[in-house]
């Protein structure tokens, strides 16, 4: 109980009670109705996680890591990019192949799993949902988690998956075992990677990481450029979910821009909103000597969120570059900057917005 009224102290601080975009009472009444409702550690979490997906927003939510004996369906998957409904396997299962479409948990669609999750996930679009259900590395989010799979179906040891695997379908019972790390984020360490294919550079971005190799890389980058006469660059920032945003003044200084208009940030950390960044005003591109081309290309998908979201709409509004892929995690103006705190007698980590940002052109 103390608990969840000092998750619920925190949220009365969230911009919106501040802007009036949600109203307390509403949540005062959320929070009373489901306070009874706390027995247990699964109850206690399914109330916190109503409690966070009450403000719609994907940088306030709850966070139940993995821990090496908890277990899930080992079954990695992500969004085909040709046909971004379709849930695929990315690792064979038993006699079933990479690649092959999920149809169904336990009988409920993929669309109607989806509907359901974003019950649990906090969330700006639907997206972002999608994003998470599969690869969060947080029990209340993974779609396989046995917290998550307990929540949709009742406690089991094995779950029905039926697999479409071309000319038909195979419905297999997949058991519960041992988190292996299935739904992980990519490492540090993999962050940044490119590679040249004829006249174009693709520059894969996994994480917003504003040091000496991102630095390094993108000089490196622009001297290819102009060295091999290179006409195409790609920045793909598909499976980038944030980070910090410095890397976006430092990657618009390699490009024709000579101005730009960045993301407007009002900080509610005081209780009233003070601005940080105005979208108004227009700053002087300070371009380094040598350029990328002019034609710049950025790949995002559902998994583009956060600080890479901000990137791809900043190159986006300010006539930079041209989106393509999938639909991006998230609303392209969002609260952001959280604050990170625990919850002192379970110690279950949460985060709590401090901050709204409204994109360049408004």
């Amino acid at each position: 109980m103390e608990d969840l009224h000092f998750l619920y102290t925190a949220l009365l601080e969230h911009p919106a009670f501040i802007i009036g975009e949600k109203d307390k009472t509403t949540f005062d009444e959320l929070f009373k109705s489901r306070l009874d409702q706390a027995s247990n550690f699964d109850s206690f979490i399914d109330t916190a996680i109503d409690m966070t997906a009450f403000f719609g927003d994907g940088h306030t939510n709850i966070e139940v890591p993995y821990k090496t004996d908890d277990k899930c369906l080992n079954l990695k998957c992500s969004w085909d990019e040709t046909d971004c409904k379709k849930l695929v396997l990315d690792n064979s299962f038993e006699d079933i192949p990479t690649k092959a479409h999920i149809v169904n948990v336990e009988g409920v669609s993929v669309d109607d799993l989806i509907q359901k999750m974003a019950r649990r996930i906090p969330h700006e679009n639907i997206f972002l949902v999608k994003s998470r259900m599969i690869h969060y590395p947080y029990q209340n989010y993974h779609l396989f988690s046995q917290m998550s799979l307990k929540y949709l179906f009742g406690r089991k040891d094995k779950y029905d998956v039926t697999f479409d695997i071309g000319e038909n379908t195979v419905t297999k019972s997949v058991p519960l075992t041992e988190y292996y790390g299935v739904a992980d984020f990519l490492t540090d360490a993999k962050f940044l990677s490119y590679e040249v294919v004829g006249d174009t550079v693709i520059m894969h971005l996994n994480a917003c990481i504003f040091n000496d190799e991102y630095r390094n890389t993108l000089a490196e980058l622009a001297d290819i450029c102009n060295t091999k006469d290179i006409k195409n660059f790609i920045l793909d920032l598909s499976n980038n979910m944030g980070g910090d945003s410095s890397v976006i003044e430092e990657f618009i200084s390699y490009t024709h821009a000579k101005s730009y208009r960045v993301y407007e940030m009002i900080d509610y950390s005081s209780g009233e909103g003070i601005k940080i960044a105005d979208n108004k005003e227009v700053i002087s591109n300070q371009q380094k000597k040598l350029l990328f081309p002019e034609n710049i290309h950025c790949k995002v998908s559902h998994d583009t969120f956060s600080s890479a979201r901000t990137f791809a709409i900043t190159l986006e509004d300010n006539g930079i570059a041209n989106l393509y892929g999938m639909p991006m995690g998230g609303e392209a103006s969002s609260y952001g900057m959280p604050r990170k705190l625990c919850m002192p007698y379970s110690n279950v980590r949460f985060r709590v917005s401090r901050a709204y940002f409204r994109r360049p052109n408004g």
